[in-house]
């Protein structure tokens, strides 16, 4: 009796909670930057440029795990589920695909913004053109975190969508509640993926109803 109060307390559902958190951080990162790190520990002199092939788990991983994740997170938010490895491994194995193509434009995304506004930064002493261009860069950059953090979001709650549906969803959903979705993007800026459970948290209510929806159409 008395262990049965101790497991439905709110300490007890807080600390469980922040352990589930803990491991599906741990799921994300070890597979992803692990070599990257021991490498880089061990060769010191940083000049092998092959270094950077060690970067291609994270390529593989990161993306498809940290949608895994958010998948975990919503089934244990929507009291689908109450187990992690088993979710977390099942979410990979049937959204791995969908996710690692969707990855490529999310990279090449962040590569295009990361170098156009190093160089207009770079460059900004050279005249006010540059400063100009950094600022509408920095627009789009900021946009274009907008949408990516809703990506994981409609990936998971809406699981039959083509790549190019979930895309648009996404552009539609990050400005639909711009408050909130600003919330999430400073978040993600900041820490990174650490902050998943904030994002399927305060985006709960907005997507719950149209999943819920959904589901009743479909049955």
């Amino acid at each position: 009796m008395r262990s049965d109060r101790i497991m439905q307390s709110k300490i007890y559902r807080l600390f469980d909670y922040v352990l589930r958190l803990v491991l599906l951080n741990v799921l994300i990162v070890v597979p992803s930057f692990s070599l990257f790190i021991i490498y880089s520990a061990i060769n010191k002199s940083g000049n092998n440029h092959l270094t950077f092939l060690l970067l291609i788990p994270m390529l593989l991983w990161l993306f498809p795990s940290i949608v895994a994740t958010t998948d975990v997170i919503r089934q244990y938010e929507n009291k689908e589920t109450n187990t992690i490895f088993k979710d977390f491994f099942k979410s990979i194995k049937k959204l791995y695909l969908k996710s690692f193509i969707i990855s490529i434009f999310v990279y090449l995304g962040i590569g295009l913004f990361w170098n156009s506004l190093s160089f207009f930064l770079n460059n900004a002493t050279k005249g006010s053109l540059y400063i100009i261009c950094f600022i509408i860069t920095a627009s789009f950059a900021m946009a274009f975190v907008l949408v990516l953090s809703q990506i994981p979001l409609v990936i998971c709650y809406f699981k039959k969508m083509g790549i190019l549906q979930i895309l648009k969803l996404s552009f539609i959903f990050a400005f639909k509640n711009i408050g909130i979705n600003l919330i999430i993007a400073f978040c993600i800026l900041g820490f990174g993926f650490i902050p998943i459970y904030i994002m399927v948290k305060l985006s709960f209510k907005q997507y719950i109803r149209i999943y819920r929806k959904v589901e009743e159409n479909e049955n």
